[in-house]
């Protein structure tokens, strides 16, 4: 037993020394990683900054950090190429959005099919619309016309026809002659507010009048005794006159 007391207290002795050794050496590393991290900023490349102070936005891992945001935001415009601005992309928008309703608008003008007609004394070109079942006027028409008097205004939303495209009614119009070829016509119409259009003839009279399309020889044959042939008319100039 004494023998072995004899071996174990040198034994002891040397393992406090060895962790006392241990904890000194933790400490200093502790010491000199803070001392590292403290005048480290004097390394880096300022590039006009001020001297690191104390505030947060000054330590070397703040700096480290917006910089290292900096670089990423740099490649992230280098790989989009040249950045455009929402005014200039929303501007270049309505600009598209603009031109789409004028090509659609001249395409539905080259696809009508115009026949020429008198109304009131006066050259008229009315549209063939086998979409709508009425005839349709518009005020702007009546009043070229001189028939503007004779609109029999809707006083109630009840009076009012409905029709496609949500154009506006705003009356009607009771024995309209009209005189297409030899072939006259005393038809109504429905009066809308829409500058334009003029005139065109709906289904209901095109199956009085036993309308056949001939789109082979461009013209109307009607009359429902006599038959006579209406020509069409080349939309692309009634476009820059009087439909």
């Amino acid at each position: 037993m004494f023998y072995s007391g004899i071996l174990t207290e040198p034994s002891r002795k040397e393992a406090e020394m060895r962790e006392a050794a241990s904890l000194r050496q933790q400490r200093r590393m502790k010491q000199a990683v803070q001392f590292i991290h403290k005048d480290s900023a004097d390394l880096l490349p300022l590039d006009g900054l001020k001297k690191l102070g104390t505030s947060k936005d000054t330590q070397p891992h703040n700096i480290l950090q917006r910089r290292l945001m900096e670089t990423n935001l740099s490649k992230l415009r280098n790989n989009r190429g040249t950045w455009t601005p929402r005014n200039d992309i929303s501007s270049q928008t309505n600009k598209l959005n603009q031109s789409k309703p004028d090509s659609t608008k001249k395409k539905e003008e080259e696809d009508l099919i115009l026949v020429c007609c008198q109304c009131a004394g006066k050259d008229l070109k009315a549209v063939v619309d086998t979409s709508c079942r009425y005839n349709l006027i518009s005020s702007v028409c009546l009043d070229r016309l001189g028939l503007k008097e004779h609109i029999k205004l809707y006083k109630t939303e009840g009076e009012k026809i409905s029709l496609p495209h949500n154009m506006k009614v705003i009356g009607q119009i009771d024995h309209l002659a009209v005189m297409m070829g030899t072939i006259h016509v005393d038809c109504s119409a429905v009066v809308i507010d829409d500058s334009e259009k003029n005139f065109s003839l709906g289904l209901q009279t095109l199956k009085s009048l036993k309308c056949v399309i001939n789109m082979e020889k461009h013209h109307l044959v009607l009359g429902k005794t006599e038959r006579e042939e209406i020509p069409f008319v080349d939309s692309n100039i009634s476009t820059n006159g009087e439909k």
